[in-house]
Parts: C-alpha cells; structure tokens; sequence
C-alpha cells in the first residue's frame, strides 16, 4: 500500500512539473516582451470550464451538444496576446519558442498555416490519439497570440467536430 501510494505521488509530481516547464517556457517569452509590447494574459481553469459546459443545453438542433463535449473536455486554458507598441515582436523569437517546444518539451507539430503574413502553428503533446497539452502560436502583422490548452481531447473528438462543420449547410449572412 505505501509503495503505490509513492508511485502514485511521484507520478503526480512527474506530470505537475512537465505542465509547469511549457508554461514556464510560455510565460518567460510573454514576461521577455512585456516592455515593447502591449500585453494580456488570462487563465481559466477548470472549474468554470466545467461551469460553461454545464451551461450549454442539449439541443441537437444547434449542435450545442458538441460545444459541450469540446467545453467539458478542457481542463484548463490559458491566453497571452501581446501587440508590439514600434513595429511586430520579431518572427523569428516567435519561431526560438517553438523550437524549444518541440527540442526541450517534446511537442509535436500538429498544423501550420500561413496567409497573408499571419502564421497559426499548432503543436501538441499527448499520449497515442489524446491530444492532451495543445499549444497555439498565432501572428498576425503586429500581435501574437499564444494559447496553451490542458485537454483530455481524443482525435476521434476533433474529427467529430470536423465532420460535424463538413455536413452542416452553408447559410449566408444578410441583413
């Protein structure tokens, strides 16, 4: 009994402090451009989550009960968005950051996307089909976004939702 009761603690502690150096490396990047930068950062945790998805009926008419799953699947999230106050924060410390996430965290690049000067990485650290910690580096001309997500996010849960926008029609907006 007392040796699972270690192991248990230990592992505790092993995922604790793997959480805490990716949001560490997050917060050293947000704390290092805070004085050329207009900055925001915000955290919730996984109380209100659970709050939100709660909220959320169960209307299949609306295709609320999938914002449900998605809500009642994240632990925990946390925003930094920063605008730079001269000119953009450079690409390439946007660029120095992934590339510790990926040599000294070990995630994984899920998506890239570039469009009119505006990257959107997606990177993800998680165990076999669960996308667990999900990091999102997102620039535009002047600001960056960094988004870090705590989930017990399956794949077969992002496919749901993919399939789910693929089937519904297409309404246009008038007024």
């Amino acid at each position: 009994m007392k040796h699972c009761l270690v192991l248990s603690l230990v592992a505790f502690l092993f995922l604790t402090t793997s959480t805490q150096a990716q949001d560490r490396l997050l917060s050293q990047f947000y704390h290092a451009h805070r004085g050329v930068a207009v900055t925001f950062k915000i955290g919730v945790g996984s109380i209100p989550m659970r709050f939100v998805a709660n909220m959320i009926p169960n209307d299949s008419k609306n295709n609320s009960a999938d914002a449900k799953l998605l809500f009642s699947k994240i632990r925990k999230i946390k925003i930094y968005a920063m605008e730079g106050y001269d000119g953009p924060i450079p690409t390439s410390d946007l660029l120095k950051l992934k590339k510790k996430l990926i040599d000294k965290e070990h995630f994984d690049v899920l998506m890239e996307v570039r469009d009119h000067g505006s990257f959107v990485h997606v990177l993800n650290k998680g165990a076999d089909d669960e996308l667990g910690n999900v990091v999102l580096l997102i620039q535009d001309e002047k600001d960056i976004v960094m988004v870090h997500l705590h989930t017990s996010l399956k794949v077969d849960d992002i496919n749901m939702l993919i399939n789910e926008f693929n089937t519904k029609p297409k309404t246009t907006a008038s007024l």
